[in-house]
């Protein structure tokens, strides 16, 4: 007996249909979504020179694609011999005209006895490297007792002049009974009106 021509139709698109359901046809891709840049140890109040300080870095274009007008100040890890230690703050920014940036680098004099700034960013330096009492605490750490003071300032908003650039080089030595879990932290004094400021990896 033959089936009318509307219902064989009919079987064979569901057959079709089940055939494709069992086989998998690949449907389309969906585009993948662009990976954020990992978020710096804490943004714009306080920064850790130590948390994190060997994760890679994203692209100043992935930064500024989620912060918009930003300044970050990190560093690698802190480097050093038995009993001296060098830790290089670096900065970079996806505009290379600011007003420049102040910055503050809290201790524990405990463990790292601060010796010098050994190499610093000599453009539009205004404070190259005073160490005080850390007396008003504004790392929120009360295990830091000493701050080291930085700044930089431009008065016709061209500061650095490149969007990358090393700031500064402070060499500590190791007090003997401390161990390897330095704590520095930064804080910033100031900063590029209108930029986000990310401090820390």
């Amino acid at each position: 007996m033959k089936l009318p021509m509307k219902i064989s139709s009919l079987f064979l698109i569901l057959l079709s249909i089940n055939l494709v359901a069992c086989l998998g046809e690949k449907g389309p891709e969906t585009p993948e979504t662009p990976e954020t840049p990992e978020t710096p140890v804490d943004d714009g109040i306080i920064g850790s020179a130590i948390e994190g300080c060997d994760k890679p870095l994203a692209s100043i274009s992935d930064y500024a694609n989620v912060y918009g007008d930003f300044q970050h100040v990190y560093n690698d890890c802190i480097v050093g011999d038995e009993n001296k230690h060098t830790l290089t703050i670096k900065y970079r920014s996806n505009d290379d005209n600011t007003t420049g940036i102040g910055l503050r680098v809290h201790y524990n004099s405990s463990q790292l006895i601060y010796s010098k700034v050994v190499e610093k960013l000599e453009t539009d330096l205004i404070v190259d490297g005073s160490v005080s009492p850390d007396n008003d605490n504004d790392d929120n750490d009360e295990s830091t007792d000493r701050v080291i003071l930085l700044g930089w300032a431009s008065l016709n908003g061209i500061w650095p002049g490149e969007e990358e650039a090393n700031l500064a080089t402070i060499e500590f030595t190791q007090v003997d009974s401390s161990d390897e879990d330095y704590i520095i932290n930064y804080t910033d004094s100031s900063n590029a009106a209108d930029f986000d400021l990310l401090l820390g990896k």
